[in-house]
């Protein structure tokens, strides 16, 4: 009996033991990371650390959204089944591109580490029809990257995209019936990028039809077609780089960061310039995305592989934060953001106007679809005016949609970031959805309160 209950207590020792030693174990393993990146920095910012190096490039291809057939998640289509969709306008960002800050590096980097069966079925459809014209300017032209062109995988990420689309809204729209493009139109920016991320996007959408559909072209970022100089909004915006500017001189250990990273540029165009997390973030992509991670050479003690960029990842969190509550962010972003958010209110008037006529007429039903192929900032300036801008430019391929749903000749608006559901972040005081023509109205409010005005020309003028 005595044994027994020795037996039981030493048992119950050794678990407490083990259990004590898990939880050291742990709360030690989760000590603060930049405490960790310091001691990694203090022995020497050199290539000897490689494999931590090697740690920190394979992290940072969170940023990539590399394609593939599974690789878009979302839940767009996925609403109640007492709501119809009337229809679907979609704003992202053109895919993979070569950057627009280059090392002073000759070699060449292939841009086509992943690229996705569709693509080679896009290229296939493209050359058959033997004209040179055509294939320039559906297709990036080379298999390694070009700066600021978009690339192989770029192109494969917004086909995966469409296809994506595709198969969420399925149970509402057949895509293969020829009159879906009636239905179908585009917008996007007179840069090559978009204009073929937006083609690549259709072709992955409704196949090969995608040939017949008329892309409006703006040369504006913000696809703004008129009034669009705004010069309180260029105030706004340079004064948020000068408070970026400002929060990583007056931080000792990012100032030691941004020389040298000046040093790894070496004759860049940006390296006498005040370097921004993510204007290095934008070239190490270049390396990252596409699976080709230079080497120091021997007289380099700094360089792109070495352990002085691996805070990047941190700083790259302080400066989101800061942009996610600038002030003077938001005030740009609302004002950059006005036209775009007022046409799209416009579009959806006339979808329900439309509706309406269609249902008195009993016509052949079809969601409409709008698409808009633009950049980070364009991405950035609605997210910011919408008030759910985390502080990160948003990923190549990244996308906000608008659905317009109907019920019991109601009209809503159903918002979501990436694939996923924000509109009670938009509209906290909406039980289901956004009323359909809110954006109007909130983007009226926030001029209101943010400039006093609601006239967009007397608020740039301020």
């Amino acid at each position: 009996m005595m044994k027994k209950k020795c037996f039981i207590i030493m048992t119950f020792w050794t678990i407490f033991v083990v259990v004590l030693g898990v939880y050291w174990y742990l709360k030690h393993l989760h000590h603060d990371s930049h405490s960790l990146m310091r001691t990694i920095l203090a022995k020497g910012a050199s290539s000897t650390s490689e494999p931590a190096a090697k740690v920190f490039f394979n992290s940072m291809k969170k940023y990539c959204n590399l394609p593939s057939s599974d690789s878009v998640f979302g839940f767009e289509g996925d609403f109640e089944e007492s709501y119809g969709l009337l229809g679907v306008i979609t704003i992202f960002r053109h895919g993979d591109r070569g950057p627009l800050t280059t090392l002073d590096d000759k070699r060449k980097i292939n841009c086509s580490s992943y690229i996705t069966k569709s693509y080679k079925k896009l290229e296939k459809i493209v050359r058959t029809h033997k004209s040179e014209t055509l294939a320039a300017k559906l297709l990036p032209r080379s298999d390694f990257c070009i700066p600021g062109v978009l690339s192989k995988q770029g192109a494969s990420q917004l086909i995966e995209l469409g296809n994506g689309f595709k198969e969420s809204y399925a149970k509402h729209c057949n895509f293969s019936d020829s009159n879906i493009i009636k239905h179908l139109s585009a917008n996007t920016t007179s840069y090559s990028r978009t204009i073929q991320s937006a083609y690549s996007f259709l072709f992955g959408l409704v196949g090969s039809v995608f040939l017949n559909i008329n892309i409006q072209k703006s040369g504006d970022v913000t696809f703004c077609s008129k009034y669009c100089r705004c010069e309180a909004a260029n105030r706004f915006e340079k004064l948020h780089k000068f408070e970026l500017n400002d929060l990583f001189k007056s931080d000792v250990s990012v100032a030691n960061f941004s020389s040298q990273v000046r040093r790894i540029l070496k004759n860049s165009e940006q390296s006498k310039k005040s370097i921004l997390p993510t204007t290095l973030k934008d070239i190490l992509l270049h390396y990252v995305c596409h699976n080709d991670i230079p080497g120091c050479s021997t007289d380099e003690s700094i360089c792109v592989n070495s352990t002085t960029i691996i805070p990047l990842d941190y700083y790259l969190q302080r400066e989101a934060k800061a942009s996610s509550s600038g002030l003077n962010l938001k005030k740009a972003g609302i004002l950059r953001a006005y036209r775009l958010l007022n046409a799209i209110d416009q579009q959806i008037l006339s979808w329900i106007n439309m509706s309406k006529k269609r249902k008195a007429k009993n016509f052949l039903y079809f969601p409409y679809f709008h698409v808009f192929s633009g950049h980070d900032l364009t991405l950035m300036y609605i997210l910011t005016s919408l008030g759910i801008y985390d502080g990160y430019l948003p990923h190549y391929a990244s996308r906000l949609t608008f659905e317009v749903l109907s019920k019991r000749s109601q009209y809503y608006l159903r918002v979501l970031w990436n694939g996923f559901d924000v509109t009670q972040n938009i509209c906290p005081s909406s039980q289901t959805y956004c009323n359909a023509r809110f954006l109007a109205t909130f983007i009226r409010l926030e001029m209101k309160r943010y400039f006093q005005t609601e006239d967009f020309l007397r608020a740039c003028n301020l």
